[in-house]
């Protein structure tokens, strides 16, 4: 992961379940979520280094009745060749499931390409005409997104990430005091973070 993406590697990492509601509304509930703890990427001396810095941010988290599930947020600065972020996204997948020998749910959050917002997608891995495997995985487009939409929404990930997006009525400027002024909001009355 490049240096200028640790702060919104932070940022998720701290607020990951009002992030989840972004990305997967409902998954807390469904899966009855009890715990997170987040996997230092140092610990995975099994992976060539180049890999290991390039990972984004790795969840473990537990459910009721002892259930693990293994969740990757992978930040993208940009959309680029799909077939190229896929064979590496399988790889991180593969691996994980293997090491950690849990299921394994991956996000792709793009700062700027991408289709705009919430998408299912999936990696198809083909032996002449017959799929071999199926992975699915979701992405997030932030640059198409309207960000006044994200302001109001109650996650506070969702005020940091509108800056990425489009500003709509508001210029660049606007956008980003909206942004702070919404966070700013939320450090006052610590009830209205959600």
């Amino acid at each position: 992961m490049t240096p200028d993406l640790q702060p919104l590697r932070d940022l998720l990492q701290g607020f990951f379940a009002d992030f989840l509601d972004l990305v997967e509304p409902g998954l807390r509930e469904r899966e009855r979520l009890e715990t997170v703890a987040f996997l230092d990427p140092c610990c995975l001396a099994d992976w060539p280094e180049h890999e290991r810095r390039r990972l984004g941010l790795v969840a473990d988290m537990r459910a009721s009745g002892g259930r693990r599930l293994t969740f990757l947020v992978q930040i993208e600065p940009q959309a680029g060749h799909r077939r190229a972020l896929e064979k590496r996204l399988l790889r991180y997948y593969l691996w994980l499931l293997v090491g950690r020998r849990k299921p394994v749910r991956m996000v792709v959050v793009f700062l700027e390409g991408g289709r705009p917002g919430v998408r299912a997608e999936a990696i198809v891995e083909r032996q002449g005409d017959r799929e071999v495997m199926r992975v699915p995985y979701t992405t997030f487009g932030l640059q198409g997104c309207l960000a006044e939409d994200y302001l109001r929404r109650p996650e506070p990930p969702a005020w940091a990430l509108a800056a990425f997006m489009r500003p709509g009525r508001m210029s660049p400027v606007e956008l980003k005091l909206a942004c702070l002024r919404r966070i700013a909001e939320a450090r006052r009355c610590p009830s209205t973070a959600g």
